[in-house]
């Protein structure tokens, strides 16, 4: 009788062994999930809504609003300013060229212009902070990484292909002037300067009736 009982519960375990086989491999299933959720690296892309509304934060701990539409960039905390936002990497050569030229156009056109510069090589924080006292940075870094959100738009809006450096020359009702894709043979005092002859020709229109 024991013989009996013995080959019947071994026949019940052959029955369940696929069912148990497929219970581990769902659990195995789900607890490499949870272990790739919990380790992998969390991004924290801008805030957005389904309004076009970001909120941008400097590494310098500086906030802004930025509401987007076609062919605007509004930023409430720079309104009535010449703004380039740029989008650009520390290990960048063409990048690095630039820097010196938006410290001295930062340092030239104080309360008119200002820089929102967008670091998309992936720099920590402390690198961040770190590339900013060694440069003698004085405009607006934001890290890449905490605005996905972001740049995600710009690839879909203005078809950008993430080559950097970019710049976006904004006016200061937040309309976009210019965006130049990669690195151009002028300069960007050249690219101010031109956005800046625009404007006062278009004022000029307008004062003497043009459209």
């Amino acid at each position: 009788m024991e013989l009996l009982d013995k080959i019947e519960k071994e026949a019940n375990m052959e029955k369940k062994k696929p069912y148990i086989k497929i219970l581990l491999t769902l659990m195995s299933i789900f607890i490499v999930g949870l272990i790739y959720f919990y380790l992998s690296p969390q991004k924290n892309p801008t805030h957005s809504n389904s309004n076009g509304n970001f909120t941008f934060k400097s590494v310098q701990n500086r906030e802004f609003n930025v509401k987007v539409s076609k062919n605007h960039i509004n930023i409430a905390e720079l309104k009535g300013k010449i703004v380039f936002l740029k989008v650009f990497g520390w290990d960048c050569k063409y990048c690095q060229k630039e820097i010196p030229e938006l410290i001295k156009l930062k340092e030239k056109f104080k309360v008119a212009f200002d820089v929102i510069a967008i670091e998309a090589q992936h720099h920590s924080m402390n690198e961040n902070l770190e590339f900013i006292k060694k440069h003698n940075i004085n405009y607006n870094i934001l890290e890449g990484d905490k605005h996905t959100a972001f740049l995600d738009y710009l690839k879909n809006e203005y078809s950008w292909t993430s080559v950097i450096p970019i710049t976006l020359v904004i006016d200061g009702n937040g309309k976009i002037l210019a965006f130049e894709a990669g690195y151009k043979s002028y300069n960007l005092t050249t690219l101010l300067q031109t956005t800046l002859r625009e404007l006062t020709t278009v004022a000029e229109n307008k004062k003497d009736g043009g459209n």
